[in-house]
């Protein structure tokens, strides 16, 4: 909210800059030049010096107007107001230097304003006092450079700069007050993001935990109380499932294939060789797709007796995890609504592939 209304501030005070601008342009610097039009040497020349600051004036402030930054385009149209100024001055004659003819003299300091007040206060006070380097200087090359005509200029100057440098101050502060807004915004988003990360991995942690409770936990009990032997096929399909949890919390590149691995190691460990090829690139996945594309190859691989082939495919839009294993997986194992499980049998052989697809127009 506070990085909000600075930067409306700070916007309005260059929106504001660009309407001084533009009166001194048409409610001063027109008049003038239309006044003085039979003095120039060339009036074509400060017309087209007018025209030129008055484009520069208008694109400018279309840029502010949308909010878009004027980026490569500062220093050509910054080039542009001075050359114009450099044609204007040079147009009028040596003996009405620093007169009413010289229209251009005030505006150029607002134009530079509207160029790089967004910038930096430095770069203002340098093309400010460039401007003011400029004018003296042809005033006193011109040879009406006189004690009188230079504090008449020293006057005039110094209340336009007057004007000039307090809104360059106050959009300096204004820019500084914005950025320091929205550095405080960033660190709050990055507060807040952390406290997100945190409660979701508690929540995750307290849904593991349960799990372990309601599934795990009887198994070791039953298995303390002496199951026979026959009857411990459940406890290989649980310690997959434990061993998938722990993997769940390695910070690995390729989550998926990670726990793959992990439920692999449970059935090496029983004797069983575990082939795990993969192609494709894959899109990450949340935990519980995860989940539900290895529980049926988990199962597979707990079944097993001497070899299976694992096989991951990948796409940009779909996951696809199979199996093939040489005894059949337990049937409530190959049920999932997260993903559409088929398992097919040959010869002895059971073929099984988990397949997920992300949802169009997602």
């Amino acid at each position: 909210m506070v990085e909000l209304t600075v930067a409306r501030l700070f916007r309005g005070l260059r929106l504001a800059t660009l309407l001084i601008t533009a009166i001194y342009l048409v409610g001063l610097n027109l008049p003038l030049l239309l006044a003085n039009a039979a003095v120039y040497r060339s009036f074509t020349v400060e017309v087209t010096a007018f025209a030129v600051l008055v484009l520069v004036a208008g694109f400018t402030g279309a840029r502010i107007w949308r909010d878009h930054p004027l980026g490569r385009w500062r220093w050509p149209a910054l080039a542009a107001v001075f050359g114009a100024s450099a044609g204007a001055v040079f147009a009028v004659p040596a003996e009405l230097v620093g007169t009413t003819a010289e229209w251009s003299n005030g505006t150029i300091g607002w134009l530079c304003l509207l160029l790089l007040a967004d910038r930096s206060f430095t770069a203002v006070l340098v093309a400010l006092a460039a401007h003011q380097v400029f004018s003296f200087g042809q005033l006193v090359l011109s040879g009406h450079g006189d004690r009188a005509t230079l504090v008449d200029l020293a006057m005039i100057t110094a209340l336009v700069l007057g004007c000039q440098l307090t809104v360059a101050v106050a959009t300096a502060a204004m820019g500084r007050l914005a950025r320091a807004a929205a550095a405080n915004a960033a660190r709050e988003e990055q507060v807040r993001t952390a406290e997100a990360v945190a409660d979701q991995l508690h929540r995750d942690r307290r849904e593991r935990f349960t799990d372990l409770a309601t599934r795990t936990v009887p198994l070791l009990a039953r298995l303390a109380a002496g199951t026979p032997v026959a009857e411990r096929a459940p406890y290989a399909m649980e310690a997959a499932r434990l061993r998938r949890l722990f993997a769940e919390n390695d910070d690995v590149a390729d989550p998926l294939l990670h726990e793959l691995r992990a439920c692999a190691e449970v059935a090496e460990h029983n004797g069983v060789r575990v082939f795990l090829d993969t192609w494709g690139e894959r899109p990450g996945l949340p935990v519980d797709v995860r989940r539900a594309l290895t529980e049926p190859v988990m199962a597979c691989l707990t079944a097993s007796v001497a070899e299976s082939r694992v096989t991951v495919l990948g796409t940009p839009e779909s996951v696809t995890v199979s199996v093939v294993t040489d005894a059949p997986p337990p049937p409530e194992s190959i049920r999932s609504a997260e993903v559409a499980v088929t398992h097919r049998e040959s010869g002895g052989r059971h073929w099984v592939e988990a397949r997920w697809a992300a949802v169009s127009g997602s």
